[in-house]
């Protein structure tokens, strides 16, 4: 299934807060399981992992070491969409808003 980079993201507009729309801060630990697996994870929490890679054995076998580096691009490549869809949104939000005076 072929991913939608237009679908929406629901972020809070009707708040106060300066920082409304945008996410709060997280510090999220990318780490390699006993099987394997790559997990990221808020490194705050004990909850189940945000997301996880997960590198058949062949493709193990061709990458070797990289596999870590490899994830962490996966996961770079992921948030960059996410705050460039963040950013469209509260630009959007800024600039079509009727001015309350014209010059």
């Amino acid at each position: 299934m072929p991913y939608d980079i237009d679908n929406e993201i629901e972020v809070e507009t009707d708040s106060t807060d300066q920082f409304a729309g945008f996410g709060r801060e997280t510090t999220l630990e990318l780490v390699e399981a006993e099987d394997g697996r790559l997990l990221l994870r808020d490194a705050e929490q004990d909850e189940a992992p945000l997301m996880t890679i997960d590198f058949s054995e062949k493709l193990k076998e061709l990458l070797g070491s990289d596999t870590q580096a490899i994830g962490q691009h996966m996961i770079h490549a992921a948030i960059q969409v996410i705050m460039q869809k963040q950013m469209s949104q509260w630009h959007a939000h800024v600039y079509d808003k009727e001015p309350t005076h014209y010059s």
